[in-house]
């Protein structure tokens, strides 16, 4: 190829979003689908895969299997999105995936979106590195992402809410039904949902099958367990990997619960309800990114000492209104920002929105120059939000700062 490995791929991310199986499983037949030779379980629904995914993840590796874990997005490095016990991938391991996936598509006849390069990079390192079990996150919806070429040994569903409507329908019964695609014959099935309407199509689609649904919770949880992800509504995430784990034992035999004990206390998920410590400040980083993340971690914000600081940016294509409506009256200051140009929403627009309730607010489009003001401020408790790529950014900026510890 005249372009590096990594150029060609990154020359993919204006192929924009195009659900369909079609060019997956042309490519995957040329590269001697790979997708076949590990077994995978599949994690779809809005908020929590990735929670859920790591720490089912980590009981995995805990109880002695080489684990391989996909996700999306990265944070500060790409390779983060493919790891393999707990490692991410090599960079000559990754240019030699994309070189053979480029060549794959070259004899279909087919150039791949970037979201399905980076699925197919999955399926060929993991082949490759001969992995007892995958753990695949779902990109948007299900029924037709790149990922649902797999029949998965158990497929996972965590709570739906409302996103990517222009792609996967109007109401939640429609989500949810994009989401239950995921669904095969022989698949485990579990969910962390306990809405009515998701539970009844999950349930409706498990039928076809004649498979059971298992309905996890938090409450089931051990008081004992110690749980590292910071938040209340992890306890959920935490409860559908435990359930998943021990429904995997028919797979998977060394899975005791000691494994389980000593895997969810390992688990480790960056950028989710994340605690910096900076000096006498504390820096809390979380991806949330729609309404309903926004709505998990608004019980653990009132929690936080005043006056408390929020560096905020969204992408344009959310609900800004309900996002801002419900996370602003809660900050004493707040600074806007631009974490992914030009899909972001505007800097300038979003400071209007806090002056509109009356909150003192500034507008900084560059993110490296929203957290400088932020610690210039002197508020000792900043919150940054509304966007797993600003998430990413914050990471990436406070590491480089001296004296600055994590707790994750």
């Amino acid at each position: 190829m005249s372009m590096t490995p990594l150029e060609w791929l990154d020359a993919l991310q204006g192929s924009g979003i195009r659900p369909g199986l079609r060019r997956m499983r042309a490519i995957l037949h040329e590269l001697g689908n790979p997708h076949r030779k590990v077994p995978a379980v599949i994690v779809a629904g809005t908020n929590g895969k990735g929670s859920t995914s790591a720490t089912l993840t980590s009981i995995l590796t805990t109880a002695g299997y080489r684990v391989a874990h996909y996700t999306s997005p990265h944070l500060i490095d790409l390779r983060e999105r493919w790891t393999i016990g707990g490692e991410m991938i090599d960079p000559a391991t990754l240019d030699g995936a994309i070189e053979a996936i480029h060549a794959a598509g070259d004899r279909a006849g087919i150039i791949p979106t970037y979201f399905e390069a980076l699925t197919l990079i999955a399926f060929v390192v993991f082949a490759q590195a001969r992995c007892d079990v995958s753990i695949l996150e779902v990109g948007m919806g299900g029924r037709l992402d790149a990922t649902n070429v797999v029949r998965p040994i158990a497929a996972l569903i965590t709570p739906v809410a409302f996103d990517h409507m222009e792609y996967l329908g109007n109401t939640l019964r429609q989500i949810a039904a994009e989401k239950a695609g995921v669904i095969h014959r022989g698949a485990i099935v579990l969910t962390s949902s306990r809405d009515p309407v998701v539970t009844e199509v999950i349930r409706s689609r498990a039928k076809k099958f004649g498979i059971d649904v298992t309905v996890a919770s938090g409450d089931d949880l051990p008081k004992s367990l110690e749980i590292p992800l910071a938040g209340a509504f992890q306890r959920d995430n935490v409860a559908l990997a435990v359930r998943a784990a021990k429904e995997l034992r028919r797979h998977f035999s060394r899975i005791d619960d000691e494994a389980i004990r000593q895997g969810v206390a390992s688990t480790r998920w960056r950028g989710r309800l994340e605690r910096l410590r900076l000096g006498s400040r504390q820096i809390w980083i979380d991806g949330c990114h729609n309404p309903h993340a926004i709505a998990a971690v608004l019980p653990f914000v009132e929690t936080l000492r005043r006056p408390r600081l929020l560096v905020f940016g969204v992408m344009s294509d959310k609900p800004v209104d309900q996002m801002t409506g419900a996370l602003f009256p809660l900050f004493d200051r707040i600074i806007t920002t631009e974490p992914y140009p030009p899909r972001s929403a505007d800097a300038d627009s979003l400071a209007q929105r806090a002056l509109d309730l009356g909150i003192r607010v500034e507008a900084d489009p560059s993110p490296g120059g929203a957290f400088q003001r932020a610690l210039d401020s002197g508020i000792a408790t900043i919150f940054i939000g509304g966007s797993l790529y600003l998430a990413g950014e914050a990471l990436a900026f406070f590491e480089s700062l001296p004296l600055q510890t994590s707790e994750r």
